[in-house]
């Protein structure tokens, strides 16, 4: 695991600058430390109170203009925490978008760009493809409100966008199957590495 000067972790702060790593002319002077993970993790069952909602300006969006989480509708809503300048969200995010493509339209994909600048971020999407809604966190509130210590990590909602499952690590999102993934958020998430797992290219429960 390798820290990198950026956002918001629990407790832990760093007044360092991130001007190098997000090309931004005006940085806060104090910034959180952040660190990324280089193996995927597992699904783990959301504790404690759901996080609060948001609404954030989408990239390449009219400016002006933001999304909100309340607009957001499905059976399971992933808000998936990225950055351009993290190496494993650069691999997971083509695999996010395999994801929503087959779990279209009952699981939907959030993406929230931690701390970033917009040349970086628009060679990133142009190379992976997604076309699921990213957002902006440009000040890290989001990611200080919703506890986010690790790039990636993902949020697994249901329909009430209450928190159910999380990841705090890149996640071998071609193994799940999107209809097991559903039903395991809906039912609070216990248990969910048994019957997500896709084996032979095919659904398997265990």
């Amino acid at each position: 695991m390798v820290s990198y000067a950026a956002p918001e972790s629990r407790g832990v702060s760093s007044f360092c600058s991130i001007a190098a790593w997000i090309g931004a002319t005006t940085v806060a002077a104090a910034t959180l430390l952040f660190s990324t993970s280089g193996s995927a993790a597992g699904l783990t069952p959301w504790t404690g109170p759901s996080p609060p909602a948001f609404a954030l300006p989408q990239f390449g969006g009219p400016q002006g203009e933001s999304i909100a989480l309340s607009s957001q509708h499905g059976d399971v809503i992933l808000v998936h925490f990225f950055a351009s300048w993290c190496e494993p969200c650069r691999d997971e995010l083509p695999a996010l978008q395999r994801l929503a493509d087959r779990g279209t339209p009952s699981l939907r994909v959030l993406a929230i760009a931690v701390a970033d600048s917009g040349a970086p971020l628009n060679r990133l999407i142009d190379a992976t493809g997604v076309t699921f809604p990213v957002l902006m966190d440009r000040d890290r509130a989001v990611a200080r409100a919703w506890t986010v210590s690790t790039l990636p990590s993902t949020v697994v909602l249901d329909s009430r966008h209450v928190a159910r499952l999380f990841v705090e690590s890149d996640f071998a999102w071609d193994t799940i199957e999107p209809t097991r993934l559903i039903e395991r958020a809906v039912s609070q998430g216990h248990d969910v590495q048994q019957s997500l797992v896709i084996q032979g290219g095919q659904p398997h429960a265990r």
